[in-house]
């Protein structure tokens, strides 16, 4: 008797081999042609000179805070989740900004975690600039976040002035806060 060959098991296969090699494309796109994965995320969030949108979430601490209650201040925005390695890394970076720069507004945005989460990352860099709660990802929608850690420099009229996504490193800081009329 002759076997029938298994439809299911082959339509399968090959939607996993047609899945592996688009992994492996994007991957080799960013490994080989690096400028190209990095234009094509410098173009995925909010453009410089567009204004930052409001929102209003809660604070890790329990009050309501708007975005547009900074207004008339440089304000950081850095959206994020707490297991992203980039994140972690620019945590005390934000931190260390946060205490030095009174005249900026660092503000956090962690999406689609819960408090526990995230109360016990803020516990463990010791962050005390707020951290605010975007648990349905609406934000980060609302400003088009391809890629995190995506941050933001926006000024005291509420302009995007720079931004930096994924990499975070001082000298990064350095060279996009003067953008909002903060001196490293």
């Amino acid at each position: 008797m002759k076997k029938k060959p298994n439809w299911l098991m082959i339509a399968g296969l090959s939607l996993g081999g047609l899945c592996l090699l688009g992994c492996l494309a994007v991957v080799a796109i960013s490994v080989f042609f690096p400028s190209f994965y990095q234009n094509s995320l410098e173009n995925s969030s909010l453009a410089i000179g567009d204004a930052a949108p409001d929102f209003e979430l809660t604070a890790l601490t329990g009050e309501t805070i708007r975005l547009s209650q900074f207004r008339g201040q440089p304000v950081l925005l850095s959206i994020g989740t707490t297991w992203c390695p980039d994140c972690r890394e620019e945590a005390p970076l934000l931190q260390e900004l946060h205490e030095t720069h009174p005249e900026l507004v660092v503000l956090m945005v962690d999406s689609k975690e819960g408090p526990d989460v995230v109360q016990q990352f803020a516990d463990e860099f010791g962050i005390t600039h707020p951290i605010l709660l975007d648990r349905d990802g609406s934000v980060m929608k609302l400003y088009q976040v391809f890629a995190i850690p995506t941050d933001l420099f926006i000024d005291a009229e509420g302009i995007i002035r720079a931004k930096l996504i994924e990499s975070v490193t001082p000298k990064l800081l350095a060279e996009k806060l003067p953008r909002i009329g903060v001196n490293p």
